[in-house]
């Protein structure tokens, strides 16, 4: 995924515009159809279990579902339109994302790749790379690093365009 950088008479804050290989949009498509990963029980106010944290905790649980649907609806809809990937002369495809878009891509992307963490155990890095790699591990492993892929190619996107 490279960032085509804007013309110069482009005004400013423009859209993030990139190239994908037919391999990249393959596997930007099926990472996001992972999403959501976590859980309600991923997010902690306190390792405590104090009765009156409980009610804070339930709130947050509650916030973090409505925020996990929402972007689930969000994701939905931003993958809808047909002309997302626009095809290319040379077998690429060029996709088009707002500043606000690549936030929030950003955060279910991040989302994948701890949820993946997560169910992998919580492994050190040295622990990753010891993993067997049977179906279930595979397949997290896997989303873990297409994730970071993106989010590197996303925040280095909005780092060089200001």
């Amino acid at each position: 995924m490279t960032l085509i950088p804007p013309s110069p008479e482009t005004p400013s804050p423009h859209p993030l515009t990139f190239h994908l290989t037919a391999h990249e949009k393959v596997w930007l498509i099926a990472v996001l159809a992972l999403y959501p990963l976590t859980d309600d029980t991923q997010h902690h106010i306190t390792k405590s279990n104090r009765a009156e944290v409980q009610a804070s905790q339930e709130l947050l649980r509650e916030a973090m579902a409505e925020q996990r649907n929402a972007y689930r609806k969000k994701l939905d809809q931003f993958l809808a339109p047909e002309n997302l990937f626009q095809p290319q002369p040379d077998g690429q495809f060029q996709f088009t994302v707002t500043r606000e878009q690549a936030d929030w891509l950003l955060q279910v992307l991040n989302d994948i790749r701890v949820g993946s963490w997560i169910k992998l155990g919580r492994p050190e890095a040295e622990q990753l790379r010891a993993l067997s790699l049977i179906e279930t591990n595979t397949r997290h492993i896997i989303a873990m690093e297409i994730c970071g892929f993106f989010q590197t190619a996303l925040l280095e996107a909005l780092d060089s365009s200001g």
